[in-house]
């Protein structure tokens, strides 16, 4: 096997334990370094050229990512990126006051991932790794559930509870946990006949669509765009198209235009 693409396999970062391991020589990793393909941070750290920094600077450390760091590795869905690396270690050495180390036995599971997550981190921030841990089908909500029984897990079940595997995206997310929290009924992915799916449809009267992409990007998807929004139109369910920048850092106006949308609906 290549060198590179043993890294690779690895995140991009390896140590030589875990290179020799998967069968690279010493000569390989030598000849490697030579030809500038690959890099040597540290002693005993080797790297593809643009790896992720945090599990750079955690494997320089002889650390793990874990926690919220390890699930943005994983391509989990992130609300907020960490001031800190979250990180799990096998020694007893002080680490620099950039990382956040918890104390857990290698290796991390996708599941210890999401329980890490919804110990450490605040309860949306938590459902986000979670929710998509479990849409991706990383880990089943099963299997979660069996992890959070004890008399303290109580805030973990809530997590739980929370999750819609039919969630889609992070505006998703985000957005039914606010409107649930204001004391609405909300669904993710409501099939409308002859329409499609409407990301968000609050107290079966309102659609949400999240505009987290761009729209109109050709005539297609203009013509399409238009077809949805007349079919609605037709069929009497109005339509809140709500910016990323609203549901994920404004939601209150995310709240009040439901709000406010639904009493014009109802006073109809």
């Amino acid at each position: 096997m290549d060198v590179v693409a043993a890294l690779l396999m690895q995140g991009g970062v390896a140590r030589r334990s875990d290179l020799i391991a998967l069968g690279i020589s010493r000569q390989s990793v030598a000849q490697a370094l030579t030809e500038e393909r690959i890099t040597r941070p540290t002693r005993g750290v080797y790297a593809v050229h643009g790896a992720s920094p945090a599990l750079l600077s955690a494997s320089c450390a002889g650390a793990d990512l874990a926690c919220i760091s390890a699930a943005s590795h994983q391509g989990l869905w992130i609300l907020r990126e960490p001031s800190l690396i979250h990180v799990i270690v096998d020694h007893g050495r002080p680490l620099p006051e950039s990382f956040r180390v918890h104390r857990q036995a290698k290796p991390l599971t996708m599941a210890d991932i999401c329980v890490q997550s919804m110990r450490c981190l605040p309860e949306l921030d938590a459902l986000c790794i979670v929710e998509s841990a479990v849409v991706q089908k990383k880990v089943s909500l099963q299997h979660l559930r069996t992890l959070a029984t004890g008399a303290r897990d109580a805030p973990l079940r809530r997590i739980i509870a929370l999750v819609d595997p039919h969630a889609e995206s992070i505006l998703e997310t985000v957005g039914r946990y606010h409107l649930r929290n204001a004391g609405f009924h909300v669904s993710s992915q409501v099939s409308i006949p002859g329409v499609g799916r409407l990301d968000l449809f609050v107290d079966g009267i309102l659609g949400i669509e999240a505009d987290g992409r761009e729209h109109h990007s050709g005539p297609r998807e203009f013509e399409e765009d238009r077809r949805r929004w007349n079919l609605l139109t037709v069929k009497g369910i109005p339509v809140l198209r709500v910016s990323a920048k609203v549901i994920l850092r404004q939601p209150e106006i995310l709240v009040q235009l439901v709000r406010e949308g639904l009493a014009t609906r109802k006073s109809q």
